[in-house]
């Protein structure tokens, strides 16, 4: 009898060390920074660029989608540089304030329109982002369609008079 429930006690703690010892050896995926949406981020000195990605239906032109937190006190101007298809430099910029975020291209937010571009749905588009005198960074932004939470934040044609 006694041997039956030393062999139990035996298994069970087995189990349990099996079981519960694995998360000893597993990397802690909560440790990790890891983009966990459909946009792309990185940080630029003291701005940490959110969630960045083109949403198109055309392929030529696409509107940003990006957040920008900036965590100094003083207001900064970030500028977006990205080149058409006529080979030419196009810079856009965002005015951050000090200590808030700037969202842009949501339902209720700003809106900035890539143009005369190649990015079809599905593609990697590439844009510089710099300020001041901060090296600035080349992402490498997916481009989605206007489907799903994306719909309506596609560019709307221009009204022509």
């Amino acid at each position: 009898m006694k041997a039956r429930l030393a062999a139990s006690a035996v298994l069970v703690a087995l189990l349990v060390g099996g079981t519960t010892g694995c998360t000893f050896l597993t990397p802690q995926a909560t440790s990790h920074m890891y983009d966990a949406s459909d946009g792309i981020g990185t940080t630029l000195g003291d701005i940490r660029v959110n969630n960045a990605l083109l949403v198109t239906e055309d392929g030529q032109n696409a509107s940003l989608l990006i957040n920008l937190d900036n965590t100094s006190a003083f207001g900064v101007q970030v500028s977006i540089q990205y080149e058409n298809t006529q080979k030419q430099k196009v810079n856009e910029s965002i005015y951050v304030n000090g200590d808030s975020v700037a969202h842009v291209g949501g339902p209720d937010a700003t809106k900035l329109v890539l143009s005369g571009i190649d990015a079809p749905a599905g593609s990697l588009f590439p844009v510089f982002l710099q300020y001041g005198d901060v090296t600035g960074k080349q992402l490498y932004l997916p481009v989605l369609a206007p489907n799903g939470e994306y719909a309506g934040l596609e560019p709307t044609a221009t009204p022509t008079p």
